[in-house]
């Protein structure tokens, strides 16, 4: 019979890893926003590809969100170390889902009232 490999503290560690690589992520497109509209690259929905300045706007404002929310992340691993360690991964890969869903919804709120439907600023 082989050891468990995913030791509550393990599960930690993996779940804190992740997290870091989250606010990775959130700091690379904070530090390096893409400067022209594509595909690839950057916060990419329809409504952000509207404009250059809607694509500017949605760009720095989910790159900031996305950031924090990171950073609020690592609180998730560690709350839940005490209160399921054994699902410690499966549980900070979900909420950290559902906390990229709230990027997407914040972002979208964001361009809403402050562009048309064609990317041109309201006010």
């Amino acid at each position: 019979m082989m050891p468990n490999q995913f030791t509550d503290q393990n599960q930690l560690y993996i779940a804190l890893g992740y997290c870091a690589f989250m606010l990775f992520l959130a700091w690379l497109l904070k530090k390096f926003p893409p400067k022209k509209i594509n595909h690839l690259y950057g916060y990419r929905t329809k409504r952000s590809m509207k404009s250059q300045l809607a694509w500017e706007s949605a760009n720095k404002y989910s790159s900031l969100v996305f950031f924090n929310v990171c950073l609020y992340s690592f609180l998730i691993p560690v709350v839940f170390y005490f209160l399921y360690p054994q699902l410690n991964v499966l549980i900070t890969i979900v909420i950290n889902t559902l906390l990229l869903l709230y990027v997407l919804y914040a972002t979208e709120k964001h361009l809403k009232t402050r562009f048309d439907t064609q990317g041109n600023p309201l006010h």
